[in-house]
């Protein structure tokens, strides 16, 4: 016959054990967490940029006109390095190249058919995104859509050549009044 006191003793020891249980099975649950963190950290070097848009060549008469202008040039020998970017620190030195080429692009006699305010506007969107780039990573944010981006305000730069080159506008007549 079962009496209290023994009917004590084994809720006692079944407390002992759950309390006992549910510590081990929180220690593991904690252990395996750590290694999916572990797991993360290792992917987020490496990126994804393989589909990313492709770069827009500017028109003939535009490349021609470049050839006088080497910190342009320099600038799209850096950019193309974007294209070859597989690691966190491969894109971290291809920004601060860029970065450093656009600076002293900013300080270049630019030539005088591509000394207009819409070439330069369109530089300075190529900038913000570049810089966005640097900013997300300084955060740990994902650059994806920021390299997308910058890749596309690079295209509408290069585009921007060619419709300067191809307009046959004369702007200083059309604001003159």
């Amino acid at each position: 016959m079962i009496t209290n006191g023994t009917k004590n003793l084994y809720f006692s020891i079944m407390k002992k054990l759950l309390v006992l249980f549910l510590c081990i099975t929180g220690l593991l649950s904690c252990k395996e967490g750590k290694t999916t963190e572990e797991k993360v950290e290792e992917a987020s070097v490496l990126l994804d940029l393989k589909k990313i848009p492709k770069k827009v060549e500017p028109s003939a008469a535009a490349i021609e006109a470049f050839t006088d202008w080497p910190e342009f040039n320099a600038l799209q020998r850096s950019f193309e390095g974007i294209y070859d970017c597989e690691t966190d620190d491969d894109l971290t030195i291809i920004v601060e190249d860029l970065i450093e080429k656009e600076k002293l692009l900013i300080e270049s006699d630019y030539p005088e058919i591509f000394d207009r305010e819409d070439i330069k506007s369109r530089q300075k969107v190529f900038r913000t995104y570049v810089l966005k780039i640097k900013m997300n990573k300084t955060f740990n944010i994902n650059p994806r859509e920021a390299v997308i981006e910058m890749v596309n305000a690079f295209n509408a730069y290069n585009n921007q050549f060619s419709i300067v080159m191809t307009s046959k506008l004369d702007t200083k007549i059309l604001f003159d009044e």
